[in-house]
């Protein structure tokens, strides 16, 4: 009671000499020397927390030095409650500077010490609702949502109405963030019933409630709640909590205002905000100043007048901190906040209205670094990937302006910066995977945070795994992972500060992609996609230069057609395409000459496509070249008979695939499930398809009870060339990839670095190169769990393959591995074989049959041994042999008589 209570004045004392300031500075190194001599560590402490308040601008680096400048650690319950106030008191001062980031790792320290020492303080008004609040602003919603849970919890216990009514208020906010509404008014409704019509917990859940409406564009709505709710603030005596509400709700009139297009009216709000700021806190709230000035921005913009709107978006910038005495960016300052990538947004959108594209292009180039600062910060997987998502649109926007200044300037540096921005809205969290995990597997793995982090994620993995399978159970399972997260998160931020090699954010600030183009092979031939809500665009890069970008306009149509194609063709077995080659012809030769008819591909040997969003499920091999149809199918113009292709999610990650080193083993393992006398689907052709493979290839054929899941990890450290001959299919309600082993599965998330992995994993399955779509990401399938724990290279399928097909076309494909073809040609070749060879009727030539498996990764060639005796023993033989021969010539020589010499 006595550290919250000293909190408490701390924050009058905050606000209160905010408005009067002065200066102890001359007393204040005598005093805490004072204190230092008296050992009296709690009032030190306290010192320089009142201090740095007073302060705020001049001395939050004099605060945050305050662990270093200490001569000794915590020992007693006063001094620990005075650290913990210490750390509140960082993190507060780092959020009312604008330092979001710094602001949420003080805080996070808070807790962490709060919770290592055991400490019997109640820290949610100073630490945990705060701290939620700042991952609300970062749009982590998903981490807010669990801090925010654990006030409820407590609220409820504790029986405090007020505070589990504003925790829901929060907790509605975050659910508004997410766009769902629904949920959002649920707990709106929820906190309300725990309050009275006079309760000032009221404001906030009135203020809330109207951003939801006008989220809806429920207008009449929301401006009818927010004006009875400034009517009923303006009746009471302010003070410094109460008139940040009515600054909050101010901003929210002038949003709806701004939303209504009545301009007049949004700008008095918003400069009724800003007199609430300078009256109360003397213009220091500067996340709502700056959220003021940029809304004021947008009117102007809105208005037709650009020039004006960026005199103040660079007010914003100005009061972040990120313009330096020129007035020009100060890139290096830039940090994630989600008010900053907005700002440097409308800024380009500003400068386009005055026809200054190249401005444009650079600050929307800036408000995409701010996006990848924040995406750093994100830890969980699936909130990186919905933050990518929704920012994939602003990328959009940014291509077009680059290449509306290449069309006109015929600038090659336009095409390198078209491309460094297409690179940035692919397989983003698949690379941050597999470069954490390639890092990660060159430090000491037996440092304990390790191992804490390994259990950590073992536990998660455990959890998802019951959530499929046990859905009943979905409430508390959810509740115990986000637990885990949350403490893994807390892992991996320690293990960033100890080894700063884990650091995976190292992207220039605003280069452009010449660099990466630059590493790749002399020769390689890349064609990349990028699907925008307006246009497409596709980018060749051949020979280490960008020759050539296109431009497909009317996007929507386009995506609908090969949607269409895929899921008539190939989703729903082969019936479409053998009652109606004609439509498939067709269909397929427009696809292709929508997508790649101004590309000499017959000219290059070998193809790598990197496609993006539906081009994630289609095969490029049997595309139709040509538009003279023919009845006879096998001989089809398909592209595979022009060339090679192989498949990446993205340069970068390929070249961070190629930079693992290969498993120089020759040892092939194969795991094959025929499922015979199990519940699910018996797959005769597996064990077929293993002897035919066992005719060709040494190796650990793994088949009965034998091929399970702890055989499955051990010959993925021990083998270069993995083989899952099995079930493949998407499963729960986020359709995780999932593979069916003997006695249980593996799901994609179960999938975890580890020190060796095959050069290539071939999975000769249904829909293993499937899964779930995640906008500005890709495909989340089973290819890309095998890329993100180290594997260089996949085989897998698109549809459920045919079982003779794909039976026939492996083993050739291991006959070309061993005959010394690089991957992606030998499986090209196997392909080619099942054209080119005699089939049972003509419709076995359709690429439902032969068109399945897709090559995904580091192309190179694979040390394979052939069936029979190794090579190494027949040597050892023949080496024998000749000795053996040489002895008994001897011996014959020396006994033949010196006459018959």
């Amino acid at each position: 009671m006595e550290v919250l209570t000293r909190f408490l004045l701390i924050s009058l004392l905050t606000f209160t000499v905010v408005q009067t300031p002065q200066d102890p500075e001359p007393d204040i190194k005598t005093s805490l020397d004072l204190l230092k001599k008296a050992n009296n560590l709690t009032d030190w402490l306290y010192t320089r927390i009142d201090y740095s308040n007073i302060n705020r601008r001049k001395s939050l680096s004099f605060l945050m030095k305050t662990e270093q400048d200490a001569w000794r650690k915590a020992k007693t319950p006063d001094e620990h409650g005075a650290w913990l106030m210490l750390l509140s008191n960082q993190g507060y001062n780092q959020l009312f500077s604008g330092n979001i980031l710094e602001s949420i790792n003080s805080y996070e320290h808070a807790y962490n010490y709060w919770a290592k020492h055991n400490l019997n303080i109640e820290i949610t008004d100073y630490i945990l609702k705060p701290w939620a609040n700042n991952y609300t602003r970062l749009g982590d919603y998903e981490k807010a949502l669990f801090i925010q849970q654990k006030i409820l919890d407590f609220a409820i216990k504790e029986h405090d109405n007020e505070l589990a009514a504003s925790t829901y208020n929060n907790m509605a906010i975050s659910y508004r963030s997410l766009a769902d509404f629904k949920k959002a008014e649920e707990y709106i409704r929820l906190g309300i019933l725990k309050t009275d019509a006079a309760s000032t917990v009221r404001i906030l859940l009135d203020n809330t409630l109207a951003d939801i409406y006008k989220d809806k564009n429920d207008l009449s709505n929301a401006e009818r709640i927010i004006n009875a709710n400034i009517a009923r603030q303006k009746k009471q005596q302010l003070d410094i909590q109460t008139a940040y509400w009515l600054l909050s709700s101010y901003i929210t009139a002038g949003n709806i205002q701004l939303a209504k297009g009545n301009y007049s009216a949004a700008e008095k709000y918003y400069h009724l905000g800003l007199s609430i700021n300078d009256q109360y806190y003397k213009g220091n709230r500067l996340r709502e100043k700056a959220n003021i000035i940029t809304e004021l921005g947008k009117i102007k913009l809105n208005q037709g007048k650009a020039a004006e709107a960026i005199n103040y978006f660079n007010q914003t910038l100005s009061t972040f901190g990120l313009l330096n005495a020129s007035g020009s960016v100060n890139e290096s300052a830039i940090f994630g906040d989600n008010r900053i990538i907005d700002v440097f947004y409308q800024k380009a959108l500003a400068y386009l209205n005055l026809g200054d594209d190249q401005s444009a292009l650079q600050n929307i180039r800036l408000s995409l670094f701010a996006v990848d600062k924040i995406r750093f910060e994100l830890a969980d997987v699936k909130t990186k990937q919905r933050f990518q998502g929704e920012t994939k649109q602003m990328a959009e926007k940014a291509i077009e302006i680059a290449f509306k200044l290449l069309e006109r300037t015929k600038q090659h540096h336009y095409a390198e910066v078209i491309l460094d921005i297409i690179e940035k809205t692919k397989a983003r969290t698949l690379l941050d995977d597999i470069r954490r995990n390639q890092q990660q597997l060159t430090l000491q793995t037996k440092d304990s945070l390790f191992l804490h982090k390994q259990r950590l994620e073992r536990a998660i993995t455990y959890n998802e795994k019951q959530l499929l399978q046990d859905p009943e159970e979905i409430r508390s399972l959810t509740k115990n992972n986000a637990d885990l997260k949350f403490k893994l998160e807390s892992i991996e931020k320690q293990l960033r500060e100890k080894y700063p090699a884990l650091e995976t954010f190292k992207e220039a600030k605003t280069s452009a992609s010449s660099g990466i183009i630059k590493e790749l092979p002399q020769k390689t031939h890349i064609i990349e996609f990028f699907m925008g809500k307006e246009v497409i665009y596709v980018v060749e890069v051949k020979n280490r230069q960008i020759k050539h970008i296109k431009k497909i306009v009317n996007a929507l149509p386009v995506k609908n057609a090969v949607n269409e194609f895929v899921d008539t063709f190939y989703r729903h077995g082969p019936a479409a395409m053998l009652d109606q080659p004609k439509q498939f012809f067709m269909a397929s030769n427009s696809i292709y000459k929508t997508l790649l008819a101004d590309f000499e591909l017959q000219n290059s040997k070998q193809v790598i496509i990197i496609p993006d969003e539906i081009l994630g499920h289609l095969s490029f091999d049997g595309l139709i070249t040509e538009d003279k149809y023919t009845s006879s199918i096998s001989t089809w113009p398909y592209l595979i008979k022009k060339t090679s292709l192989s498949y990446a999610f993205s340069i970068q990650t390929l070249l961070n695939q190629s930079e693992r080193k290969q498993n120089n083993s020759k040892a092939f393992a194969g795991l094959f499930i025929t499922h015979e006398n199990k519940g699910t689907k018996y797959i005769p052709a597996v064990a077929k398809e293993a002897e035919s493979i066992k005719k060709l290839v040494a190796g650990d054929f793994i088949t009965g009870k034998d091929a399970d899941v702890n055989h499955f990890f051990e010959a993925f450290d021990k083998a270069s060339v993995l083989h899952i001959s099995t079930h493949s299919y998407l499963s729960g309600l986020q359709q995780e990839p999932t593979l069916a082993f003997e006695d249980n599965q593996v799901f994609l998330f179960e999938l975890s670095a580890r020190k060796t992995a095959p050069s290539l994993v071939v999975l000769s399955a249904c829909r293993t190169a499937d899964g779930i779509m995640a906008s500005g990401e890709g495909i989340i399938s089973l290819s890309r769990g095998f890329a993100a724990i180290g594997t260089q290279g996949t085989i897998a399928g698109l549809w459920n393959v045919n079982d003779e097909a794909a039976a026939a076309i492996t083993a050739d494909t291991y006959q070309n591995l061993i005959d010394g073809k690089e991957i992606s040609n030998a499986l090209h070749q196997a392909k080619l074989n099942w054209l080119n060879g005699k089939r049972n009727g003509e419709q076995e030539y359709l690429p439902y049959y032969w068109d399945s498996l897709i090559f995904i990764g580091h192309d190179q060639k694979l040390p394979i041994e052939p069936a029979g005796l190794p090579i190494r023993i027949l040597l050892i033989i023949g080496s024998a042999i000749l000795l053996v021969s040489g002895i008994i010539y001897l011996v014959l020589k020396r006994l033949r008589p010196k006459a018959a010499r």
